[in-house]
């Protein structure tokens, strides 16, 4: 069976993603601040909170996990899974703003388990959000065909290793938050923090960081997903353009390279 991946929001507005094998749907993060915003997200995919088996939490910023996506888990009894590291930060900041709290589950980085028939495998990115940011991996509980999904939204700068947990990935999305031309000319003050090697990946980041990725794959991704594209200091255009540059420098001319939509869905992507 083949994995379906749909962002449906991704952006410092929120950001929630469908990830869906062999009758399994998770959704990673869970950060738009209405129940009615969350359920007209779903909808616009064609799914619902009772079609969701689990949420999976990235780390605790706003804009990834929100008291509204635990209330819709708590009446639904869809459970919450998150890093062990940010259980307290998740009780004091998100809990104590929800009236009701369904299941809440927890796990360490690089702690493989399973939900229904995928396998997780969360792993550590450098991000300053409070606690334990994570990327995740995603396979079939089940076995057979190797594939493999792998996502981080929110980085830093890259650190020795973290490449490996994308390497023979059949689709990538990986964060190009801003273009560093548009972020220096930037007025903004949190542009440093942005741009810190606790704050965002570049466009350039993320091609240079695909590249080493393709350099040591034994099979090359249907496709790159760019993600969490800034408002302010990126555009689509931009991003594709520049991670395609990179690419096509380094023979990677193939593989199709899209942009994650901020406000509205985003192509289904089937591996």
């Amino acid at each position: 069976m083949d994995f379906h991946v749909t962002p449906l929001r991704s952006g410092s507005s929120g950001n929630l993603t469908i990830v869906s094998h062999s009758g399994t749907t998770l959704l990673v993060d869970a950060g738009l601040s209405s129940q009615r915003g969350l359920a007209a997200a779903l909808a616009q995919a064609g799914c619902g909170w009772d079609d969701v088996d689990a949420v999976l939490v990235s780390h605790l910023h706003s804009d990834h996990v929100n008291p509204s996506a635990v209330a819709c888990c708590a009446r639904h009894e869809v459970p919450i899974h998150l890093h062990r590291k940010n259980l307290e930060g998740f009780s004091r900041k998100v809990l104590s703003r929800a009236l009701v709290s369904g299941p809440v589950r927890t796990f360490l980085d690089g702690e493989t388990f399973a939900i229904g028939k995928v396998t997780v495998r969360p792993f550590r990115v450098p991000h300053d959000a409070h606690g334990v940011t994570c990327g995740f991996a995603f396979t079939s509980a089940r076995g057979g065909r190797d594939v493999q999904v792998s996502m981080a939204t929110d980085l830093g700068q890259n650190e020795n290793g973290l490449f490996e947990e994308f390497v023979d990935s059949d689709l990538i999305l990986i964060e190009a938050n801003y273009d560093e031309g548009m972020l220096h000319r930037s007025p903004r003050r949190d542009r440093e923090r942005v741009g810190s090697a606790v704050g965002h990946f570049s466009n350039a980041q993320a091609g240079k960081f695909l590249v080493r990725v393709l350099q040591e794959s034994r099979k090359i991704p249907k496709a790159v997903v760019l993600c969490h594209l800034s408002a302010d200091h990126n555009t689509p255009e931009l991003a594709r353009g520049t991670v395609r540059e990179i690419l096509d420098a380094h023979r990677f001319d193939g593989i199709p390279v899209h942009a994650a939509r901020r406000d509205g869905l985003s192509k289904r992507f089937t591996v």
